[in-house]
């Protein structure tokens, strides 16, 4: 198999978008983006710039593609526009079941703007879709976070051919539902493209207690998989301090000398938050340290 990384919060925009090549098919995940928030250390007409040059590659990959598969409807993981579509086998979340209200009315535009364009549509949840020796399984409705959360629901997705696996982890938020960990292992991936914790909102939307629960459920991930690569990009890729907020995964990680990656690292590049803040300084964040489970456990107790 041949994996693209198309756009991710690495690259400096939100997204999380791959394509992934078989002789079989071609198929593009999530082709979405959006612009990053003002914690992001570019100046806005430099966000705004990368926005446009990674649509572009995004529509790229979607021509390039048989298959588009959307994992839920947020805009960083859709674009609502007929060329990305056009001609192609849509497998797309349910528009209706396991959904809030916000991505109830963004799947009825997404299917009015498609619907004469697209090849075909297909509902994806929990269904396995195959293509010559390319097996596509989607995962039923997962919680976007944690359980009960308004964000709503997103299917993972598997794409395997022949003995390897790729997993697409797509937005649960960094894992914050254990049983989630044993969903993925089950799945004996090959290669792990997961969602990092948004502890960009740590004190707004996000809690402490859940970054612990994140950071917990992603070392027991690499306890119990044995993919040759971890990709954990997306909202975490959003905080300069990512490598701070993870710093127990990362210690884990290089304890059972197992491969965590950004998407950007993959391809040996500096993640444009890391990037960003070298040559502009600070946003919200001046002074930090390494969350260990220590420090983390004085901050809830505080809490």
């Amino acid at each position: 198999m041949e994996l693209s990384y198309v756009a991710f919060d690495s690259f400096g925009v939100k997204s999380s978008c791959i394509k992934i090549k078989t002789p079989d098919v071609t198929i593009t995940i999530d082709p979405g983006i959006a612009i990053e928030t003002d914690s992001f250390p570019l100046p806005f007409y430099k966000r705004a710039a990368l926005v446009a040059y990674y649509k572009r590659k995004i529509l790229e990959a979607c021509k390039s593609s048989d298959v588009i598969a959307i994992t839920h409807y947020h805009y960083d993981h859709h674009i609502p526009e007929k060329p990305f579509y056009k001609d192609k086998l849509l497998l797309i979340k349910h528009p209706t079941s396991f959904i809030n209200k916000s991505q109830r009315n963004r799947a009825a535009y997404f299917l009015d703007v498609v619907k004469n364009h697209a090849k075909e549509i297909k509902i994806a949840d929990s269904k396995l879709f195959t293509f010559g020796n390319t097996e596509v399984k989607f995962s039923k409705p997962l919680w976007h976070g944690p359980r009960g959360t308004k964000l709503g629901y997103v299917l993972m997705i598997s794409v395997s051919y022949k003995k390897e696996k790729i997993l697409f982890t797509s937005d649960l938020n960094g894992i914050y539902i254990a049983d989630y960990v044993d969903l993925v292992a089950s799945e004996k991936p090959s290669i792990i493209i997961a969602d990092g914790f948004p502890s960009y909102l740590l004190g707004y939307l996000a809690s402490y207690e859940n970054l612990k629960k994140s950071i917990s459920n992603n070392i027991k991930l690499l306890e119990k998989t044995n993919a040759k690569l971890y990709v954990i990009d997306h909202h975490l890729l959003r905080d300069y301090r990512y490598r701070e907020i993870y710093y127990e995964v990362y210690k884990a990680a290089k304890g059972m000398k197992k491969n965590v990656l950004t998407a950007a690292e993959v391809l040996n590049k500096t993640p444009a938050v890391i990037e960003a803040y070298k040559k502009y300084g600070p946003t919200r964040w001046e002074h930090w340290q390494e969350f260990t489970f220590s420090y983390l456990n004085r901050l809830i107790k505080i809490k």
